[in-house]
């Protein structure tokens, strides 16, 4: 392979503690597994190769590793802001030893890539989902109400929305600079179905809630500091002097949409994504903000 037929590609978390590159042939295609971690993380993955990853800034040893099952595999995640970057394994009889999130890579349309089916649920024991252990909301009349958790169940959620099925109408695909890189669903970037603040319950251990906040901070993203699963996106409660000093359109969507807490669909239990009608959102170029690449 020469230099020529080469691209160099870099990719990061999404707070920039974790920056590599790798030198590869264009990346058209990636792996996509159907296994409990990667439904709820919604990896794509590609295998460059242990000797042709440089890490530019940070080190895999300070990536958060979540281990389950056999443990053959090492599951590694920025603890600050709780993008998936990479997949490891130890084991010389495993063809895997390291492997890297497409959706970490900078520039890369993951929208247009050609997925190639892993079946991954059906090596191991089957996968039992937690049960969620907290509090119920209250549900309305036309209501269903919806549990879920983390992966590893250190993390639950109850919700009460609009029936997700193929009626459901307000499902979001966002390829914005944080969606891209932490919240995937199976087949692109984030999936989103938002309700009232008030049908949201999380529950678990404020010490296992990671919250990441970025730009104009009018939001968080929670998700398991453990497993690292991204389980709703919810506003901040701001002054309003603090409202008023933000950016026209960043106050506007403040103030639209700060009842409303957006829900992980993939991390429910009961809910076929394949039936949900979803309406892409192009936030990397509409929603207001300045993030850089690093």
């Amino acid at each position: 392979m020469t230099e020529a037929e080469t691209i160099t590609y870099r990719g990061n978390c999404h707070c920039g503690d974790f920056v590599f590159e790798t030198k590869l042939p264009e990346i058209k295609s990636a792996f996509h597994c159907d296994c409990s971690i990667c439904k709820k993380k919604g990896y794509l993955w590609f295998f460059p190769g242990k000797d042709n990853v440089n890490i530019i800034k940070g080190k895999l040893e300070d990536l958060t590793t979540y281990e389950f099952g056999p443990k053959k595999l090492k599951h590694l995640f920025c603890p600050k802001c709780s993008t998936a970057v990479a997949g490891s394994s130890e084991f010389e009889q495993d063809d895997l030893q390291l492997a890297l999130n497409a959706h970490a890579v900078q520039g890369l349309a993951c929208w247009d890539l050609e997925r190639t089916p892993y079946d991954g649920v059906s090596r191991g024991e089957p996968y039992q989902p937690p049960a969620h252990k907290g509090e119920l909301p209250k549900v309305g009349e036309g209501e269903a109400l919806y549990k879920g958790s983390c992966h590893c169940g250190a993390v639950t959620i109850a919700a009460a929305t609009k029936p997700l099925d193929e009626t459901y109408a307000g499902v979001i695909e966002c390829n914005c600079s944080i969606c891209e890189r932490v919240n995937k669903n199976i087949q692109t970037a984030a999936l989103w179905i938002y309700t009232a603040n008030t049908s949201v319950i999380l529950s678990g251990d404020e010490a296992n809630i990671g919250k990441y906040q970025f730009n104009n901070r009018i939001l968080h993203k929670a998700f398991c500091k453990i497993c690292g699963v991204v389980l709703t996106n919810t506003f901040n409660d701001i002054s309003d002097e603090e409202v008023a000093a933000l950016p026209e359109k960043t106050r506007n969507l403040f103030i639209n949409q700060r009842v409303s807490t957006g829900v992980n669909a993939r991390v429910l239990e009961g809910v076929d994504l394949a039936k949900l009608k979803r309406k892409r959102v192009d936030g990397l170029n509409k929603i207001p903000g300045d993030y850089v690449n690093p």
